[in-house]
């Protein structure tokens, strides 16, 4: 009797982390959404309070015993404690605010903290199931929403398209903002994650179901005009098979059917009228004249802005160790963030660097027009940008933490191409910076990590012999 109550608590604890869990990440999945049907703008700062409490609840709660979990877990706790601290350094170098500190920190920790609490919990059968169930929930929900988007918008039954925004911008799903930004980049992507994850984790359906999601998948990304995506998901498929090449000479193999690739597209680009290419057209055989793309042309010293612009703010050569403060060049915090909530954070003690205003001039200005036609030649993005605040010691510290989740959470090619991806798409612009985006990837890389345990748990269990007591008592 007294070991049925133990287990009952033991249940009990888990679905309460887990559900913690879960409203955590629905924090940094939905504000957009609220805001965009007249919620108030800071419902997108809650997650920041939130994802930590619950963290350090579940965490508190957890009765985990396995020395992997616990190691991982530990692992990436000093890996933030390390990041942590190149950040406050760079801010007392700089005269950085303390919430600039906050802020940043969550920006780029936050995936990092719900991967620990996810990994810690006890996770297996019914409860991993309910768990996976509710992610899945969520991410269909933003497909779902984003396909009718695309139809509504068009004839006036949604609302959207408001400040001389373009309907592509408002199918964003759950991501969408009336006041413009890059949500239907962070809805594709996370579409296009959640897709892949469903045709290659739930064998039992379908498979004309599973194709028909990832169909759905590509086709938002298409209405939307998230050419990128393609790009970047396409480096980070070919990033993903290069790590798994054991000779360098099998390479070619990959090599060439990507240079056939290559000029297949390029071909289309120049002798075909097809519609859905014209985005690409634009910048490719659609302005060959122009001098785009040289060591001298306008994409190439309009994309290496940062290189010249924050070193020429740098006062010291501990500049060149931990950059000019969090937040004060080109990352998503101060470029977005404290630009557009000014009001709301200066007062609490943020702080602004000329450098990031400094992008802006360049963005709005002359020189700047092709980061205004397509986000591909944006000067900030977030590789750049963790560089520019935290400079290279930071940079490494960021790197190593990444580096854990690769090692030890990894699990198979799908999580590679989560994490090979989203870097790709951190030299795009700070979309590695999303909270919605970047948490539903610790998502599912923890998802992954447990139910391969679980696997290799299962298939443990099927192969080994029957207990001794059970042969004794057949014999007796």
């Amino acid at each position: 009797m007294s070991s049925q109550v133990v287990v009952y608590k033991k249940k009990k604890g888990i679905v309460r982390s887990s559900t913690l869990i879960l409203i955590g990440f629905a924090t940094a999945f939905f504000p957009r959404l609220l805001t965009y049907f007249g919620g108030p703008p800071p419902i997108n700062f809650v997650h920041f309070g939130v994802v930590p409490i619950v963290v350090v609840i579940a965490l508190l709660q957890t009765r985990v015993k396995n020395r992997q979990q616990i190691a991982i877990a530990w692992e990436l706790i000093v890996g933030l404690g390390i990041l942590l601290t190149c950040m406050t350094a760079s801010a007392l170098i700089n005269d950085a605010g303390f919430l600039n500190i906050f802020l940043q920190f969550m920006l780029n920790g936050e995936p990092f903290l719900l991967l620990i609490a996810i990994v810690a919990l006890p996770l297996a059968g019914e409860n991993l199931k309910r768990f996976r169930s509710w992610i899945v929930g969520f991410c269909l929900f933003n497909l779902i929403l984003a396909i009718a988007q695309s139809i509504l918008l068009p004839v006036g039954l949604y609302p959207g398209a408001q400040g001389g925004q373009l309907i592509t911008d408002n199918i964003a799903g759950v991501f969408a903002s009336k006041g413009g930004s890059a949500g239907n980049y962070i809805s594709c992507t996370v579409s296009l994650y959640f897709a892949l994850y469903f045709f290659n984790v739930f064998k039992t359906v379908p498979l004309w179901k599973r194709i028909a999601l990832l169909i759905a998948a590509f086709y938002q990304t298409s209405v939307s005009d998230s050419k990128q995506i393609f790009v970047a998901f396409f480096a980070g498929w070919l990033l993903v098979v290069l790590t798994n090449v054991k000779k360098p000479a099998k390479i070619l193999m990959y090599i060439i059917p990507l240079i056939l690739i290559v000029c297949l597209f390029y071909w289309a680009l120049a002798y075909t009228d097809w519609e859905p290419l014209e985005p690409y057209r634009n910048f490719t055989t659609g302005r060959a004249e122009q001098n785009l793309y040289g060591p001298d042309g306008e994409a190439t010293i309009l994309k290496t802005s940062a290189f010249r612009v924050i070193p020429a703010y740098y006062t010291t050569p501990l500049n060149w160790l931990f950059g000019l403060g969090p937040g004060h060049t080109a990352t998503r915090l101060g470029g977005w963030i404290l630009r557009d909530y000014k009001a709301l954070l200066l007062p609490l003690g943020a702080t602004i660097h000329p450098a990031s205003e400094a992008f802006w001039q360049i963005i709005l200005g002359p020189a700047g027009w092709l980061s205004r036609e397509s986000t591909m030649y944006f000067p900030m993005f977030t590789w750049v940008g963790i560089w520019g605040d935290l400079g290279l010691v930071g940079l490494a510290a960021y790197l190593y933490l990444s580096s854990i989740v690769w090692r030890r959470i990894c699990v198979d090619d799908f999580c590679k191409f989560l994490l090979l991806s989203t870097a790709v798409l951190g030299f795009i612009i700070t979309q590695m910076e999303e909270p919605g985006q970047m948490l539903t990837i610790a998502c599912f890389l923890g998802l992954r990590w447990h139910e391969e345990r679980e696997a290799k748990n299962t298939l443990h269990d099927d192969l080994s012999p029957p207990p001794l007591l059970s042969v004794h008592s057949q014999h007796w």
